[in-house]
Formats: C-alpha cells, structure tokens, sequence
C-alpha cells in the first residue's frame, strides 16, 4: 500500500533533524510504499535519482495565499492521486496538517501526523488553532517519545489514536572505527593527545553546551588532558560561549567546528571519550528535546552518552545501560556523570558497546519504517471499515502505544 509523505518546509536539501527524519523515513520505505510532496525546491547539483522515492516539488501548495494555494493543492492532488494511487497521506508536522482535512474531504484519504516536540507545545499555546484541530481530526498521530506522545494528548488527541514511533538511525555509516591520528590533530592542535568530551549540534541553548562549560574548571582539576570538543553546522550562540568559556578560564580547553561533512562525523566520534549533551527543555518558549537522534548516531558508533533529563531524551538513552541521564540544570551532576565515564573507561566501553546493540535492534530506520508502514495500513483498514474498531485498539485502550 503506498501512502503520501507531505512535508513542506522540512526536506532535502532544507538540512535539519525532522528534514533528516523524513528523508530517512521516505527512503527506507522506498518508491513502492511511498512518494512525496515537499514546497522545498530541489538542490541543483544533486537531483533524486531514479531509484528513490518520486518526489513532487511544489511551492504552491505551501503557499500563504488562500487562492493560489488551493488551487496548487488540487492540482498537485490530482497528479499524484492519478499517477501514484496513495491511500493514506503523511503528514510531516501538524502545522502543514491542517491540508488533511481539505485533502480527507476531496479524495477520501485518512492521514497521519508526525509530532517531534517544539511544535506541538506551540500547537497547545497558539491563537491560531488548525494544527491543534489538525491533530485532533487524524486518525493517528505519530509521536517521537513518550514525552511528546504526553504533549499530543494534552493537545486533545485520544490516548488511543496516539502511536509512539522514535526515529533510527544509520547504522552502517554510524559505526566504530579506528582512531584518526591526523584528524585528532587537525581539530584539537596541541590538545590532541589528551582526553575528549563531544557534543554535536545547534548551539542553541537548550542543547546545554554551557553546562558542559560549567563543568569544565571542576573537571580539569582531575582530568588535566581533558577538552571540549563541540560539532555544530549552527553558528548561533558561538559568542556566548566563547566569552562564557573565556570568564571560566577554560577557553584554551574547548574547540569549536563548523560544517564538517555528515561523511566524517564517525570519525570524530572515534576520537571522543564521551559524548555529552545535556539538553534542558525550556517548555514556556515551545523549545525540548523531543527525542535527540544523536544520542543514537554517539552510541552506534560505540560511545557512551550524558544527556538530560528532560524531554524525550530518556528514550534515546537507556540510563545506567548506553549512558547516563543528569539533571540538566545542575552542572554538578553532569560533571560527576562525565568524570564517572571517564574514571572508569571499561565501564565507557561497555556502555557504549551496549548502545550500539541497542541502536541496531531498536532503532535502525529499516526498523523504523516497518512500524510506520504498518500503522499506516492499519489506518487504512480501520478507514474502509467504518464503526468497527480495528483489531489493534483493544491493546490501546490504557493510552498510546509504542510501536516495537
């Protein structure tokens, strides 16, 4: 059964981790189960190959402008209802969602949303109510975590029509592999022979880069080798930290990269000893860590993870088993959770060898995308079987599932 991802503004080559999550989605279902409609224009040195998944772009339908955009949907729909045949539709946020009624309505399709987090606390705050009643009107609602399955439900969506499906990750890039002298050096300079805290991503301040700062005048005191290296495509927020790690005296410990390509990250988990990111959710601004897909991408490449309990983070980290979880607005606690990994690099070792063997029997996206599709055709059936409860919603009755 082929069903419609729609994701308007988060898609290849947009980068970014729900662009990154429906582009993994997309391409483990593959051009049979899946064909997709995105407002993102393709990039012009790399097209979608004939192998993949169609993918139809149309600004249009994404459009602000009542008329034209009506007029783009129907005539994207009609394409894609004649060419491709889909049966259900996906939608990639709720608040591209509220096309689902319009497009229920014409053709008869039921859809599905995926929910991540920032923007379903948005969805509960806002004045403006279609992604809210978008989500109350799909017949199912993916969430991230339990964390954000707990939000969609406080946005009105029945326990029993809330599905929890965390995101994957790419084991077979996301791997172990030997230490890279050259690019230690390259990144660290005269830190390399030492000791390596990592964290990649937006330095947004959710992410608790400034916590791991904080950390560092207690942590030097007993690992003197030890540096902070952080990974990030986002230059956001890089003068506060600089001038926070200059104030701290830890400035000549912390090393920042940009734009390192997604091909040598591996290689720069290799030569970490930890990795940390303990994120703290700052719920009145809608801005948490629905799940944090780079806890998974540390530990399949053999490394032990420190992150926050906050958030859907707990989810992504098994505590005491692939990491350790820390109160994200306690630099104490993080620095007793990195010195305890660092102190003991068997017990590193071993939680990071058991991260991995979580990561390939929970969370590849093969994985991932065999939940999704069969939700997906279970929506279907309860669609053609009107007023009869499909086989599954017995299960479910105490709240939302988690997909396994």
């Amino acid at each position: 059964m082929k069903s419609l991802l729609v994701s308007g503004t988060y898609f290849p080559p947009q980068v970014g981790g729900i662009s990154h999550f429906m582009a993994e989605i997309a391409t483990a279902l593959g051009p049979e189960q899946v064909c997709c409609l995105t407002g993102v224009p393709a990039a012009r040195a790399k097209r979608a190959t004939a192998s993949g998944p169609r993918v139809y772009r149309r600004p249009a339908v994404f459009s602000k402008r009542t008329a034209v955009q009506l007029a783009g949907l129907g005539a994207a729909m009609t394409e894609i209802a004649l060419r491709e045949r889909p049966r259900v539709v996906q939608f990639a946020m709720a608040s591209e969602a509220y096309l689902g009624p319009w497009i229920e309505r014409a053709l008869g399709l039921p859809y599905v949303v995926y929910a991540h987090g920032n923007e379903i606390l948005d969805a509960i705050q806002s004045t403006w109510d279609r992604p809210r009643r978008a989500l109350q009107a799909a017949a199912r609602v993916f969430a991230n975590s339990r964390f954000t399955a707990g939000l969609v439900e406080e946005a009105g969506v029945r326990p029993d029509r809330i599905d929890i499906i965390h995101p994957g990750c790419d084991t077979d890039l996301f791997r172990p592999v030997a230490t890279d002298p050259d690019l230690k050096r390259r990144l660290l300079g005269d830190r390399a022979p030492g000791r390596v805290i990592l964290s990649v991503g937006g330095l947004v301040p959710r992410k608790g880069h400034d916590t791991v700062l904080r950390c560092m005048p207690e942590l030097l005191r007993r690992f003197p080798d030890v540096t902070y290296l952080i990974v990030s495509s986002d230059r956001r927020n890089y003068e506060n930290l600089d001038s926070l790690a200059r104030e701290l005296g830890v400035r000549d410990q912390l090393r920042v990269c940009f734009d390192l390509p997604t091909s040598e990250l591996p290689s720069v988990y290799a030569i970490s000893d930890v990795f940390a990111m303990p994120s703290r959710g700052r719920l009145e601004l809608c801005d948490v860590e629905g799940f944090g897909i780079v806890f998974l991408e540390a530990n399949a490449c053999g490394k032990p993870v420190v992150g926050g309990r906050s958030g859907g983070i707990a989810d992504a980290i098994a505590d005491g088993v692939s990491g350790l979880l820390v109160d994200p607005n306690d630099p104490s606690d993080t620095a007793r959770a990195i010195s305890q990994l660092l102190d003991n690099p068997e017990a590193a070792t071993r939680m990071g060898r058991q991260g991995r063997s979580r990561v390939i029997e929970q969370f590849t996206w093969r994985r991932v995308a065999h939940r999704v599709q069969a939700a997906l055709v279970g929506t279907r059936k309860e669609k053609l079987r009107p007023g009869q409860p499909a086989s599954h919603n017995s299960l479910m009755s105490s709240g939302p599932r988690s997909l396994k």
